[in-house]
């Protein structure tokens, strides 16, 4: 449907790593993450069949062994994903989930090659990002980070050098330098999107630059919080795509809200995780 309309469409490829409970585990295993150092975060699971948010599980570290299968797993979905009819994939590396937590120090104790230094927690992002490369080509490829955002319990006291260091490794590598995009959360996951506002400071345009220095080619696409106007004053100023989301759930026709300015339903948050039409595809489309 989305190609008989002349659109693109891309699958998401994540994995959540410790942001899991035992419930949701294959016979009641704890969750998998690089290192076993609990998240102070929650999860939605159901009780008498309505969505609860409760404590997440404490996890298992990964076995050295172990790692290179999670990365092939991130290779065959990207392979079944296009197989089954996507133009490409968005590796997920934000928002305190497994890539990330490789990333960070709050999340990732270990001592060996997968740990402690930048090369060693870069490690794991790098070889997800060239695996999937090599099963799909660089050009279906996208990545999705989110250098400070607390979501999940994602934590590193130092985020500058270590997302410019990750950027920059993906620019420099002949696998993934033409890479198809990055996408970046700007600030906090669905919060606070400036440091003015509450936010961590964080450079984007220094992470831009790492990353095109380096040798990258794909397109720059931000995230988070954006409206009409904001979107405007991003492409004019560097940006080459500006991403979506939330709007898009209580605007099923938000591509046509934005060309034609009409105003920008909210969506509400009640409704979220309930199954069902309601809060979900029971909003009005508007009319011109």
């Amino acid at each position: 449907a989305v190609h008989a309309q002349g659109g693109l469409i891309v699958c998401q490829l994540w994995h959540v790593g410790r942001i899991s409970h035992t419930e949701l585990q294959p016979g009641g295993a704890a969750p998998l993450a690089p290192s076993a150092i609990p998240a102070k975060t929650k999860t939605v699971l159901l009780r008498d069949g309505a969505p609860a948010l409760i404590p997440v599980s404490e996890p298992r570290a990964l076995l050295p062994e172990e790692i290179p299968v999670a990365i092939e797993q991130f290779a065959q979905g990207a392979r079944n994903a296009v197989s089954a009819g996507f133009d490409g994939v968005e590796i997920h590396g934000a928002n305190g989930y497994l890539v990330d937590q490789f990333l960070r120090k709050g999340s990732n104790a270990r001592t060996d090659e997968w740990g402690g230094s930048l090369d060693h927690r870069c490690r794991f992002l790098w070889a997800a990002c060239q695996a999937v490369c090599d099963a799909i080509g660089a050009d279906r490829v996208g990545l999705r980070l989110s250098p400070v955002t607390p979501s999940n319990d994602a934590r590193d006291d130092e985020p500058q050098p270590l997302f410019e260091h990750a950027v920059r490794g993906l620019g420099q590598h002949p696998k993934t330098q033409g890479m198809a995009y990055l996408h970046v959360v700007e600030g906090a996951t669905g919060g606070e999107r400036s440091h003015n506002q509450g936010a961590t400071p964080f450079d984007y345009a220094a992470l831009k630059a790492a990353w095109r220095n380096a040798g990258a080619a794909g397109a720059w696409m931000v995230n988070n919080g954006y409206t009409a106007e904001l979107t405007e004053q991003a492409l004019t100023s560097g940006a080459d795509l500006i991403a979506w989301g939330r709007p898009f759930i209580s605007n099923p026709d938000l591509g046509h809200r934005l060309r034609h300015n009409i105003p920008i339903a909210d969506s509400n948050r009640a409704t979220y995780y309930g199954g069902g039409a309601a809060g979900y595809t029971d909003y009005p489309a508007a009319v011109a």
